[in-house]
């Protein structure tokens, strides 16, 4: 077994094996274009968030919500990518006449994603700066529209509110600002298989907005499972729990009841599960195998290897601060990271 330091390894050998994946489906151009863009952003971007390194300048470091590694950000960049460039039933493949904008945005909600509020707006400084473009809005708050290929702001494509006649006021959702870019950032996400994990303060509507993006899906395609952690669950509920939503498709391979749906698993207060001796949560550390291999382990009997296929995950979490447990980082880095911030004045 060899071990390799991370910080000599680094992160650009991941990029460039999601490049050579690329360039089996775009060609060369992109491919190219894709090197120039993360040359000019990552390493000054990577400097500045971890190193302090404003160009000449020493200031302080970017703090995330939770713990993130450079390697977790690359990571979260390629997927937000692979939303964009990705367009399902479509042959062939979108050609995009300028790469540029939305490698922003993908930058934006992977490096600047689990910011803390306070340090958004450095980060959104420092990315206008290596863009050299002028941007009219915080880049937070500005989308990447995929019809018309250019940059637009959130509120445009913020839904209006429908009241359902007869609807009790607890049920009723107003679309803000917030909502529409979470749920459509999970939505993206969730459509390439790649799990979302939103992290906020108690207020910040977390679960709502996963709720709301969860009524905007199709439901013919979609079943949802809700599960809510505590500090007295174990490994063996939480395997129970997925062991009554799931049934034997063949021999080794189970999957959701509801034949021809996805199962969206979706579990609250990932962080809550009693940290044992060994410094890991049981629940977690079977949700970690079962994203990572897509496979689990029957409990008792043959301990037969079962592939369960058709999941898609999504969890919330608070900050690790005022004694909330800090989720294992190996967890954490399966999940693509958003910090769900406190709604903005006009918002409310």
């Amino acid at each position: 077994m060899v071990y390799v330091d991370p910080k000599n390894l680094g992160y650009a050998p991941y990029y460039q094996k999601w490049l050579l994946q690329k360039f089996k489906v775009y060609g060369d151009t992109m491919r190219d274009s894709l090197k120039e863009l993360f040359m000019k952003y990552i390493p000054p971007i990577m400097d500045r968030i971890f190193e302090g390194l404003a160009g000449e300048e020493l200031v302080e470091p970017l703090n995330f919500i939770t713990p993130r590694t450079n390697l977790n950000l690359v990571q979260q960049l390629c997927n937000i990518i692979d939303t964009i460039l990705t367009e399902p039933d479509q042959d062939p493949p979108q050609e995009f006449t300028d790469l540029e904008k939305p490698y922003i945005f993908a930058l934006t909600w992977s490096c600047g994603g689990a910011l803390v509020q306070e340090d958004r707006d450095k980060f959104n400084t420092f990315l206008a700066q290596v863009a050299q473009t002028v941007v009219p809005h915080n880049l937070f708050d500005i989308m990447y529209d995929m019809k018309t290929q250019n940059l637009d702001t959130w509120e445009r494509h913020m839904p209006t509110l429908s009241v359902p006649e007869g609807a009790r006021l607890a049920s009723i959702i107003v679309p803000t600002i917030d909502t529409t870019r979470y749920s459509w950032l999970l939505r993206s996400c969730l459509s390439i298989k790649t799990p979302v994990m939103f992290c906020g303060d108690s207020g910040t509507a977390k679960t709502v907005t996963v709720q709301k993006a969860f009524s905007e899906m199709d439901s013919d395609k979609h079943s949802y499972l809700n599960i809510n952690f505590s500090s007295r669950t174990s490994s063996g509920d939480f395997q129970t729990i997925i062991e009554d939503n799931i049934e034997k498709k063949t021999i080794t391979t189970f999957g959701p009841k509801t034949a021809g749906k996805k199962m969206v698993m979706f579990i609250d207060d990932l962080n809550m599960p009693t940290i044992d001796t060994y410094g890991t949560q049981g629940p977690n550390a079977l949700l970690k195998f079962l994203i990572g291999t897509g496979k689990l382990y029957q409990r008792g009997g043959d301990l037969l290897l079962r592939d369960i296929v058709d999941l898609r995950y999504v969890a919330c979490i608070s900050p690790p601060a005022g004694g909330n447990n800090v989720v294992d980082p190996r967890v954490m880095s399966l999940f693509n990271v958003f910090n769900v911030t406190f709604p903005s004045k006009e918002a409310i």
